[in-house]
């Protein structure tokens, strides 16, 4: 399928990513109606991924072409073709594709101190820790998902680990904001250099200090409904976790309801036309309040992102983003909502708290 850029952030991609995602459409597609052509389409999806192509030096998946960063996208890169090649060898019934999956999960080598895992690049080296948080989380929703098909115990482990250790590593603002970067609690060296490098930082550059705060919170606000996606994902495969009582998760949870959120996810570059919460928080709501409430704000919540975005003349997801291609292809994260009366003429979420 066509590759995007990333977004805003503008990083020249392969086709992998929005293979990926197309991939888990396709199938749904076809469940829907049956269809020969969407089936022929996930097939051809399913070997792209699994060719050299996708994976030039037999370690991780190509996903960025940008010579100043990773080449794997950090374990977020990963996580997006594990997810789909682990919907796809069970809906097409081709284990070879969850047998690559796992290869190329238990790459990356996985620290049961801190529950987190390292990056790998495309040709197999192993890179530092990936401190994004989200990156961290959903290659974690990404084992869940693996884990229950897996022949060895490795991949359940090492998600339960990152489970156990969600206490220290997670972190939210006093609104319930989750923080972008993981805490380094469990880092104390890293987060000394941390806290003088960002002392030094401030001190010379006062005047831009409020700039990147804004900047940052913009971004961690249009994070949010992502970051809480790949919770749910977790929710469903490990609902008896200790972590799903943690108060500062539970903030999370309620943020997603407040005006204060919907406000804010507007004017958010991150939001609507690149992480598509219109989608990510209804499934966030079915999975953590399936009540009546619950139904009437998942279909404000999709319908105002079809709104703002679906081109109903082209049939796809291509309005106001900066990345056709890519928000496209994240139409995909609607599969897994249950059917939803919806009111297209809706523009606002008035009532969301």
């Amino acid at each position: 399928m066509p590759p995007g850029h990333n977004g805003s952030y503008h990083d020249l991609e392969t086709p992998v990513r929005n293979t990926a995602h197309w991939l888990i459409t396709f199938l749904k597609a076809y469940d829907i109606s049956g269809k020969q052509s969407f089936l022929d389409a996930a097939h051809k999806a399913a070997d792209y991924l699994s060719s050299s192509d996708a994976r030039p030096m037999d370690a991780t998946f190509w996903h960025r072409k940008n010579p100043e960063k990773d080449t794997c996208n950090g374990l977020m890169g990963q996580a997006w073709t594990i997810e789909a090649l682990t919907i796809a060898a069970e809906a097409l019934d081709r284990p070879e594709l969850l047998t690559l999956s796992e290869q190329v999960f238990l790459l990356h080598p996985h620290n049961s101190k801190t529950g987190l895992w390292q990056s790998v690049s495309v040709d197999g080296t192993y890179l530092d820790f990936d401190y994004t948080f989200n990156h961290q989380l959903w290659f974690a929703a990404a084992g869940g998902l693996l884990a229950k098909h897996a022949l060895a115990d490795d991949i359940n482990l090492s998600v339960q680990c990152f489970l156990d250790h969600l206490d220290s590593n997670f972190r939210v603002h006093s609104s319930g904001l989750i923080r972008h970067i993981v805490s380094f609690q469990l880092f104390p060296t890293r987060r000394r250099v941390e806290k003088a490098a960002s002392k030094v930082w401030k001190i010379r550059n006062i005047k831009k200090l409020s700039k990147r705060n804004k900047y940052l919170e913009q971004k961690e606000i249009g994070y949010h409904s992502f970051n809480l996606y790949a919770f749910s994902l977790l929710r469903r495969a490990y609902p008896t976790h200790s972590f799903w009582k943690n108060k500062q998760f539970l903030s999370s949870l309620d943020y997603v309801r407040s005006e204060d959120y919907s406000k804010h996810v507007r004017a958010s570059k991150y939001g609507y036309p690149y992480n598509p919460p219109g989608f990510e928080i209804p499934f966030v709501l079915e999975t953590f309040f399936a009540d009546e409430e619950s139904y009437d704000l998942r279909s404000q919540w999709v319908s105002e992102q079809l709104s703002q975005c679906y081109d109903f003349d082209s049939n796809l997801m291509t309005n106001n983003t900066a990345d056709k291609h890519t928000h496209a292809a994240r139409i995909y994260e609607a599969t897994r909502l249950s059917d939803l009366a919806l009111n297209l003429q809706e523009k606002t979420l008035s009532g969301v708290a």
